[in-house]
């Protein structure tokens, strides 16, 4: 039998010391414990390589998608933000300016379409989610809060304040020759709804602190809320004429106010002297005067007519309690206004639903729209040699300032009936068909800016409506003044010698420094007055020598006011540091000094005032940026200025 030739395979070696296992055992373990699992083959690990790489590569494609599509909707609203916010001070100046209605439609849609653009590009998943990142996040909210707001008050409040711009610019009369007021009315309820979008719209941004903002972000921020808080104010203006202005010029019935005529010749505070007193009745758009009484015939009294507080009689005594001619000692109207209406009701028997103050400046503005008004001449020797003056806008400053003091021994009587006599003649000029409602209106709101007419009603829910605009001169009650600064003036000698005070508040600078900012303003201070002015000068005019000064001289008290928390400013008369009288007042310093000026002499008071820690840092009621200037309205500057200011860092740095 033969045998293969292949050889056996050989059987594996068993080492000596290793057991042979035990099948039992085996089953044992097998039953208490996951056995270790077995290694993946060589090309099932290699797929799963593969899965992972994938993942990670389209991860990170996604990750830089979203920051690439960040970038570009970064890039694009803050295109659109700043292109709307330069489109809203266009607006704002075509509101103003009197722009046509096509031009005014144009702007609208234009900044409608940037506003929805920028919304548009802070409004998707990737920049929600990346709104919630660390240091980037915020900023981003930031954006994307402010486009929001910008779009929802172009949509829902700047179309009513257009058509309200629009509605005051198409006034009409009405067949009987009185104001239409019937649209101004109707839009009251898209300007009340407009109101309260812009309320949500400052709430949603109330809680943004600039400067936890990157800076790339942060003055963009700035200059975008500053400007929704330009149209914040336009739309509470024309909520409270809208809701007010109907009701007040007698659309439910006839009013009737005390009209203030103020001379600015002889200075207090809150504006001039008030040297006459007019009835006028408002019903149904008609105006008209019932009679004129001079300031003479209304008091003086022997008892304070309303008892003041202690803070305003530490300052100003118990006087604007006691004559008419020094309620307006105060600079806060409603006080003013009160005691006035108090003393009319004393001295004439009459309750009245308001009281307007207006001084010669306000009033030459008005008759820029209702031409030029004939007046019987005081004692009948008229200026210009006849038995009548004409005054219109360039002629009624000087004549009623100054040139009316020249006649008589009694010219203070004579001045005050003849003021009187003028605004009677004015006002009945209103009515004429060839006299426009709307220029009438403008010719209003000039004066209303410059702190020259000022109103209070007698009503509280139309004055708490007026509170705070630029009619009601509340300078120690508006949430908006408490961040501003004051510089008001009052004549001492009795006479009429402020019409030569040339004055001018002027801003200088501003520093940011630890303890806030710090404000430099210039008060310069000229007298104009002819080097012989006691000698040629009626005494009435000129002041009666009581041994306190000379004749002829200007003596004002300059009174500064700082803002609401803030210490007392620091003044200084050409560079030597000059001493003021403090005392509290609504929770402000106010300083009093003395300052008299011989013909021919000039002064600069400079003042350095703390603001708040609020307005420093961009917060508060007034727009960020921005510094509201009050002063005494003279017969040469205006009584009202805001001006640009930096906002500061917590730090102190600018």
């Amino acid at each position: 039998m033969s045998t293969s030739s292949r050889a056996p395979e050989p059987t594996p070696a068993v080492p000596a010391s290793a057991p042979t296992p035990d099948p039992e055992a085996l089953s044992d373990s097998a039953a208490t414990s996951d056995p270790e699992p077995a290694p993946a083959p060589p090309r099932r690990r290699h797929r799963v390589r593969r899965v992972v790489t994938a993942v990670v590569v389209v991860g990170l494609l996604g990750v830089t998608a979203g920051a690439v599509l960040l970038a570009v909707d970064a890039f694009s609203a803050r295109s659109a933000l700043t292109a709307a916010a330069g489109r809203v001070s266009t607006l704002q100046s075509g509101l103003a300016d009197d722009a046509d209605r096509a031009t005014l439609a144009a702007e609208l849609t234009a900044l409608q379409q940037e506003a929805a653009s920028a919304r548009a590009h802070t409004d998707g998943p990737v920049w929600a989610l990346a709104a919630r990142l660390p240091v980037l996040g915020p900023n981003l909210d930031a954006v994307a809060r402010i486009a929001a707001g910008l779009d929802d008050l172009v949509t829902d409040v700047v179309p009513p304040l257009v058509d309200t711009r629009l509605a005051v610019g198409d006034l009409e009369r009405t067949a009987d020759g009185g104001v239409d007021l019937a649209p101004l009315r109707d839009l009251a309820p898209r300007l009340a709804a407009a109101q309260a979008a812009v309320t949500a719209t400052t709430a949603s941004l109330a809680g943004i602190d600039p400067a936890e903002l990157l800076p790339e972000v942060a003055d963009p921020f700035v200059q975008v809320r500053a400007r929704l808080a330009d149209v914040a104010a336009a739309v509470a203006t024309a909520d409270r004429v809208a809701a007010v202005a109907p009701p007040m010029l007698g659309v439910d019935g006839p009013r009737t106010y005390l009209v203030l005529a103020l001379t600015n010749a002889e200075l207090r505070s809150g504006g001039g002297l008030p040297g006459a007193g007019l009835l006028v009745r408002a019903d149904a758009g008609h105006v008209e005067v019932l009679r004129q009484v001079p300031g003479v015939e209304i008091g003086p009294f022997t008892t304070p007519v309303a008892e003041l507080d202690a803070e305003t009689a530490a300052i100003f005594t118990e006087r604007p309690a006691l004559f008419i001619q020094d309620v307006t000692l105060t600079p806060e109207f409603p006080t003013a206004a009160a005691l006035a209406a108090r003393m009319w009701a004393l001295s004439q028997g009459e309750e009245v639903d308001g009281v307007v103050a207006t001084d010669p400046v306000a009033l030459a503005h008005l008759l820029e729209a209702t031409g030029p008004v004939d007046v019987a001449a005081p004692d009948g020797d008229g200026t210009v040699g006849s038995s009548t003056v004409r005054l219109d806008a360039g002629n009624a400053v000087a004549i009623l300032e100054h040139e009316v003091y020249s006649y008589g021994a009694d010219s203070g009587a004579v001045a005050d009936a003849f003021f009187g006599s003028v605004v009677a003649a004015t006002v009945s000029r209103l009515e004429s068909p060839d006299v426009s409602p709307a220029a009438v209106l403008k010719a209003v709101v000039a004066g209303a800016e410059q702190h020259r007419v000022q109103l209070w009603s007698a009503h509280p829910e139309e004055q708490a409506r007026l509170a705070g605009t630029v009619v009601a001169g509340t300078f120690l009650s508006s949430p908006r003044a408490a961040d501003a600064v004051g510089v008001f003036f009052d004549d001492t000698i009795s006479g009429k010698m402020s019409w030569y005070l040339e004055s001018s508040v002027t801003y200088v600078s501003s520093a940011c420094t630890p303890a806030g900012r710090v404000d430099t303003i210039d008060v310069a201070l000229t007298s104009t007055a002819p080097a012989d002015a006691a000698a040629i000068l009626p005494t009435y005019v000129a002041g009666w020598p009581n041994g306190t000064f000379v004749p002829g001289t200007v003596r004002t008290v300059v009174r500064v006011a700082g803002a609401v928390g803030s210490p007392a400013p620091q003044l200084e008369r050409d560079g030597v540091v000059l001493g003021m009288d403090t005392h509290p007042l609504a929770g402000r310093s106010m300083g009093s000094g003395t300052i008299e000026l011989y013909p021919g002499e000039s002064t600069t008071v400079r003042i350095r005032a703390l603001a708040s820690a609020s307005a420093s840092t961009g917060g508060g009621l007034q727009p960020a940026g921005t510094l509201d200037l009050w002063s005494t309205p003279t017969a040469h500057d205006g009584g009202l200025r805001t001006v640009p200011v930096p906002v500061c860092g917590p730090s102190g740095n600018g």
